[in-house]
This record gives structure tokens, C-alpha cells and sequence, in this order.
């Protein structure tokens, strides 16, 4: 986890410095030129994208194995009886999926698919074998708002709110928000993305992805 963290430190501080980075030329007569970074004239109209995040303590309400457990000792070998015990949580991550429409330079709307899944083994204690096994999933389903406060060709920073649905191996539905405090993208159509969401959301604390900008029909 904190390997990933200071991955993330660093991606976004690398961006922001890129972003904010000035040319400096010379011209025939040996005089020094500033060039200084401008916005892109042209906005594409789409982006899809996928990600990756860590745990939140959202996701806890929503995934029972997952708050009994993971908690608790992570990967604990907790005896339960004589002959067997609880093996711990297993959690793939926070998966999402989602759709934006850049309707202003500054604003882009669409809606993003959260899924997390995760499994609890009890084994025996005589041969490691499985006994029985216990999962837990996560879903959330929001519309979101992405407001762009640097917009640069080749990197973006941004916020985002999202307010939606989730539910869960638990049974519980209820009306949820997931907030990214502070993104970052860099690329142009191709692009990576990092981003610091909420503690309390669904999409996770930590998240890294990739996503693909286009556009419906050719501008002229």
C-alpha cells in the first residue's frame, strides 16, 4: 500500500510539473524566447475509462466478510475450532468503469460502475484443505460530474462528484457519493490517469487507470 501511495505522489507531482513547465528558445539573433504553454483549441468530445482502486470504509457497509475480517488482521490465521481455521479476506480491488461527455472545456458529465469482490476460506487445519468458502461483492452505479480546473494538451487536473446507488453481499441499498479530492491525467487520446477519492466512497482511496478520449464525428 505504500508503494502505491508514493507511485501516486510521484505521478501526480511529475504531472503537475509538466503541466505548468514553460519552452525556452532562441531565435537567429541569439535572443532568448519564452514560449509559454497554451490550451488546446480542440476539446475531444468523449472518454472512456478503466481503473483500479484500494480499499475505502464505504465499502465495508456494503460487504459483510468484508468488515467482519478484513479489519481485523488481514490474512490472520484465527482458529476457529480443533480442526479448522479462518484462512482471512481475500480482496481483488475496486474495478470501475466509466463514461464522460465534455460538454464545456471546464465540465464533463457521465456516470461510473464501481464492482469489488472479495472471498473468506475456511480450511482445516490437518491438510490446508478447503472446508467451505464465504464471498462478498460491491456494486455502485453513480452519475458524475468532472470539473477541469487545468486543462493542458497533454494533462488535465480535475474533481469529481458522483451521487448514485450502491449495494452489496449484505443486502443493504442505499443512496451514496463517491468524491475524487484531486486527479490528474497525462496523455492525449491514449491517456493514464491517477486520482485521490474519498475515505467514505465507493471507487476506493487510491486509483489508477487508463482511458481513451474521441470524438462521435470528424470536426473540420
Amino acid at each position: 500500500m505504500k508503494r502505491i501511495t508514493l507511485l501516486i505522489c510521484a505521478l501526480f507531482v511529475t504531472s503537475v510539473i509538466t503541466a505548468q513547465s514553460r519552452t525556452v528558445e532562441h531565435d537567429s539573433q541569439q535572443n532568448t524566447v519564452t514560449v509559454t504553454r497554451v490550451k488546446p483549441k480542440r476539446v475531444d468530445q468523449h472518454d472512456l475509462r478503466i481503473g483500479i482502486g484500494s480499499p475505502s470504509l464505504g465499502l465495508g457497509l456494503f460487504v459483510t466478510t468484508y468488515a467482519d475480517n478484513y479489519y481485523y488482521g488481514g490474512f490472520r490465521e484465527e482458529i476457529l475450532d480443533a480442526k479448522t481455521y479462518d484462512a482471512g479476506t481475500y480482496f481483488t480491488g475496486i474495478y470501475s468503469l466509466s463514461y464522460a461527455y465534455h460538454s464545456r472545456r471546464w465540465l464533463q458529465c457521465g456516470a461510473t460502475v464501481n464492482f469489488a469482490f472479495l472471498t473468506n476460506p475456511t480450511r482445516y487445519v490437518e491438510d490446508n484443505s478447503l472446508k467451505s468458502r464465504e464471498t462478498g461483492f460491491m456494486v455502485s452505479v453513480m452519475p458524475s460530474f468532472r470539473f477541469v480546473y487545468l486543462y493542458r494538451e497533454k494533462v488535465q487536473l480535475y474533481s469529481t462528484v458522483s451521487v448514485g446507488l450502491a449495494t452489496g453481499s449484505s443486502g443493504m441499498m442505499l443512496p451514496w457519493a463517491d468524491f475524487t479530492l484531486i486527479g490528474c491525467t497525462f496523455g492525449r487520446k491514449l491517456f493514464g490517469f491517477v486520482e485521490l477519492g474519498s475515505l467514505s466512497g465507493t471507487g476506493g482511496c487510491g486509483r489508477v487507470g487508463i482511458g481513451y478520449r474521441f470524438d462521435s464525428k470528424k470536426r473540420r
